[in-house]
């Protein structure tokens, strides 16, 4: 009986050290992927790069240091003003993710964005681009291209 007692507490833990193990993957975050992806297109336009950096995924993170990756994202040209931007739709979808083996589930985030752009000052320049957000411990995560993770982890900037 009393080995019994102890297999159903050995069994327990480990079940709960999987589930913790497990936590920092699963847990949606209580903001909404579409108002967390408007907020980082905004800041990318704005070129608040740190605090862009800051919501990177971890993994890209380490493949793009702030340095880096601030001082490359610098180097491209101004698209404008941010006139507005919504988001079209969300859904959820697994994809590959730059190093990363196999896909992870991420949502996908198509925003529509309205540019003042001084390349063209008569009218704005509307762009429709779908992007990624990867929950981690309870916080939505922005993803670097396949192309731009190839170059950082290189060493090399994808704009230069």
């Amino acid at each position: 009986m009393f080995r019994i007692f102890i297999s159903i507490a050995v069994v327990s833990a480990a079940l709960v050290a999987v589930g913790i193990a497990q936590a920092g993957r699963g847990v949606k975050p209580a903001e909404p992927a579409g108002t967390y992806m408007k907020e980082i297109v905004t800041q990318k336009l704005a070129s608040e790069y740190d605090l862009v950096w800051q919501s990177l995924y971890p993994s890209h993170q380490q493949v793009a240091s702030v340095e880096a990756y601030v001082g490359c994202e610098s180097l491209v040209p101004s698209a404008g003003t941010l006139l507005g931007i919504r988001v079209v739709r969300t859904f959820n979808e697994s994809i590959r993710v730059a190093g990363e083996r196999g896909k992870l589930k991420t949502r996908a985030v198509r925003v529509r964005l309205s540019v003042a752009s001084p390349l063209f000052p008569l009218f704005p320049i509307r762009i429709t681009q779908t992007f990624h957000a990867v929950a981690v411990d309870g916080e939505w995560k922005w993803i670097l291209s396949p192309y731009q993770y190839s170059y950082y982890r290189s060493g090399d900037c994808p704009y230069a």
